[in-house]
C-alpha cells in the first residue's frame, strides 16, 4: 500500500516539477538566445520522501485506523453469518426434537394414566370383596348335606335324561335348597344391587381422582414441554442479537468512508508539500524533469534527499 501511495505521490511530483521547471525556464529567465541541449533528469525515491515527512506518522496512524476498522467489519460479518447459520440449523434440530418429544409425552402420559387406573381398579375390588363378604356374613348357611343335596341335583339337571315331572321336582327342591342359603337368582340380584349401591360413590370418587391426576399429569409434561420450549428460544434469542443487515452495512460503509476521507485528505497535504518543495529544488539546480524510477539512458541526478532536506 506504501508503494502504491508512493508511486501516486511520484506521478504527482514529476508532474508538478515538470511544469515547475518549464515556468521557471520561461517565465523566470529572460529569453536569450542559447545553444539547445537536452532536458536536464533527476530521479528521487518518492516512497523514502513521503515516509520522511513531518506529518507522516499521522498519515501512518490513519492507514492503521482504517485497516483495523476493515478488519473489524469483515469479522463482525463472518461473526453475524456464523449466528445465522448456527441458528437456523439449531431451529431446524429442534422442530425434530419437539415433535419427538410431544408423542414421547403423550405415551408417558397415556402409561402413567394406566397405572393410576390399575390402582384405584385394584382398591374398589377391594371394596367389593370386602361388601361381599358382609353380605354373606348376614346370609343363612347350608348344612354340608344340603350343599351335597345342591351339587347332586345340579349335576342330576345336567347330566341325566328325565321326566318332565323329574324334572320339575328336581328344579323345585334345588330351588328350595337355594332360596334357603340366599342363592336364588332374585337373592343375587338384590345382593348385586345392594353392594353397587354401596359402591357408588366409590366408583364416582375413583372417577373424579383419575381424571384430575390425568390433568395433573398433563399440566406437568406441559410444562415440562414449555420450559423446553422457553430454554431453547431464550438460547435462540442470545443468537438472535444481531443488527438489521442493511443499517449495519450503511453504518459500516459510514464509518469507512469518513476514516477513508480523513487519511486521504492527510495524504494530499503531504503531497501537497513535496510537489512545493520538489518544485524548489527542480528550480534552484535547474532540473527539467524529476522521475520516480528511472531507467534511461545516462545518468539521472538523485534529489531524494535535496527535497527532505526541504521537507525538514
Amino acid at each position: 500500500m506504501k508503494r502504491k501511495y508512493a508511486a501516486a505521490a511520484g506521478a504527482v511530483v514529476l508532474a508538478v516539477c515538470l511544469a515547475a521547471a518549464f515556468w521557471v525556464m520561461h517565465s523566470r529567465t529572460p529569453a536569450v538566445p542559447v545553444t539547445e541541449k537536452g532536458p536536464v533528469i533527476a530521479c528521487a525515491d518518492v516512497e523514502h520522501i513521503m515516509m520522511s515527512h513531518p506529518s507522516y506518522s499521522q498519515y501512518h496512524r490513519l492507514e492503521l485506523e482504517y485497516n483495523a476498522m476493515v478488519a473489524q467489519y469483515q469479522f463482525e460479518q463472518w461473526h453475524y453469518s456464523q449466528q445465522a447459520a448456527s441458528q437456523g440449523q439449531a431451529v431446524k434440530d429442534f422442530s425434530m426434537t419437539d415433535a419427538l418429544s410431544s408423542a414421547a409425552l403423550d405415551q408417558e402420559l397415556q402409561a402413567r394414566v394406566a397405572i393410576k387406573q390399575n390402582e384405584l381398579n385394584a382398591a374398589l375390588e377391594q371394596r367389593y370383596q370386602a361388601l361381599l363378604q358382609e353380605r354373606r356374613k348376614v346370609q343363612p348357611s347350608l348344612s354340608d348335606e344340603d350343599n351335597l343335596k345342591i351339587v347332586n341335583l345340579r349335576l342330576k339337571l345336567a347330566a341325566l335324561a328325565l321326566s318332565q315331572s323329574e324334572r320339575q321336582a328336581a328344579e323345585q327342591e334345588l330351588q328350595a335348597l337355594l332360596r334357603k342359603s340366599g342363592g336364588d337368582h332374585q337373592t343375587d340380584t338384590a345382593a348385586a344391587a345392594d353392594i353397587a349401591s354401596a359402591m357408588a360413590s366409590d366408583k364416582e370418587k375413583a372417577q373424579k381422582e383419575l381424571q384430575a391426576y390425568a390433568l395433573q399429569v398433563k399440566d406437568e409434561l406441559t410444562a415440562r414441554q414449555q420450559s423446553s420450549r422457553e430454554l431453547f428460544t431464550k438460547q435462540m434469542d442470545s443468537l438472535g442479537h444481531r443488527p438489521e443487515p442493511a443499517v449495519w452495512n450503511a453504518a459500516w460503509k459510514e464509518k469507512l468512508e469518513a476514516k477513508e476521507k480523513e487519511m486521504k485528505d492527510q495524504k494530499e497535504a503531504i503531497l501537497a508539500d513535496i510537489r512545493d518543495k520538489a518544485a524548489d529544488v527542480a528550480e534552484e539546480q535547474g532540473i527539467d524533469i524529476i522521475f520516480s524510477e528511472y531507467e534511461g539512458i545516462g545518468t539521472a541526478l538523485d534529489v531524494t534527499d535535496d527535497i527532505i532536506v526541504k521537507l525538514a
